[in-house]
């Protein structure tokens, strides 16, 4: 019962390939949910569910996106500070606040670094959100389930 492959176009050069909207996955599986337990695609809440204490199932969501809304900033700093590069221009602008040392306005030196921060942060913002979309596509995708139950 499995389904053949759909053939994929080409990708123009420098896009990705989109998914076809009629594909589906296949996961074959042994281990099933027990009889009785409420599938969350039914409309069930989780949150229900859970207090009741019925057991927890595990859930197949994909998720490789990076950040979420209260972390972005924290995390995304973090790791561009983990960059030499960024740090010495940072203490060098920093440094220009000294004003034995200062060779320019100080607010002038900040700002080529602020512009670098800034660019670094929206481009991992956006592939943070392609891989959100990306994973959204994935976990939408219809998915053909093979048991030894379903053969008897």
């Amino acid at each position: 019962m499995e389904r053949a492959p759909a053939a994929e176009e080409p990708a123009p050069p420098g896009r990705r390939r989109r998914r076809r909207d009629g594909r589906t996955r296949t996961v074959r599986s042994s281990l099933l949910p027990p009889p009785g337990a409420e599938d969350p695609a039914a409309g069930a809440a989780r949150g229900a569910r859970w207090r009741a204490g019925a057991q927890h199932l595990a859930d197949n969501r994909l998720k490789t996106t990076k950040y979420t809304l209260l972390s972005f900033l924290p995390k995304n700093l973090f790791e561009q500070f983990h960059r030499l590069a960024n740090v010495y221009f940072v203490f060098i602008a920093l440094l220009n606040f000294v004003p034995a040392v200062n060779a320019f306005q100080p607010g002038l030196a900040l700002a080529p670094v602020l512009f670098i921060l800034a660019v670094t942060a929206f481009k991992d913002l956006w592939e943070d959100y392609s891989r959100h979309r990306s994973d959204h596509d994935i976990n939408h995708l219809g998915c053909l389930v093979f048991s030894s139950r379903s053969c008897l």
